[in-house]
């Protein structure tokens, strides 16, 4: 993200997702541009780079596009205690997946999840909807008028 992509007066962060190329506006919370702007004028490294977020040891520069940060949130779970089941998702992925059960559990619908996750369509967002129990279970149908066999009456 660039200083550039952030829009202080219209409230928004506008960047295109490096997975699709498709641009992405996003609202700028009052919380996160508290945040940004604490780190832009009192935790940011001076540097010449327009990119937001700086290496903190020098040189002072942009992570690069290709710049892995599984490591860093795997140590974030070790800290925190967190060992992940056999199988389970790990790192950045479980972080993008909590986002969208959130955002799914509040209602935002299946293509705004999709767009905020960066997907090219709703179907890669879909396996999200397992996640949704209350969703689910509104979905069941029930067994009137499904005998079991053996039972007519």
């Amino acid at each position: 993200m660039r200083l550039s992509d952030i829009d202080w007066a219209a409230a928004r962060i506008t960047i295109a997702q490096r997975k699709t190329g498709q641009v992405v506006a996003v609202p700028l919370l009052a919380d996160v541009g508290d945040a940004l702007a604490d780190y832009l004028l009192r935790g940011r490294p001076d540097s010449g780079d327009d990119r937001v977020f700086l290496r903190a040891r020098a040189p002072h520069v942009g992570f690069s596009p290709d710049c892995n940060l599984w490591p860093v949130a795997a140590k974030a779970f070790k800290a925190a205690g967190i060992e992940p089941s056999q199988g389970a998702g790990r790192g950045l992925r479980v972080f993008r997946a909590s986002v969208a059960t959130w955002m799914l559990q509040d209602g935002a619908p299946l293509p705004v999840i999709s767009r905020a996750l960066g997907h090219r369509g709703v179907e890669a967002a879909k396996h999200y909807l397992a996640v949704d129990e209350a969703g689910v279970r509104e979905c069941c149908l029930g067994f009137e008028g499904i005998e079991p066999a053996g039972t007519h009456k």
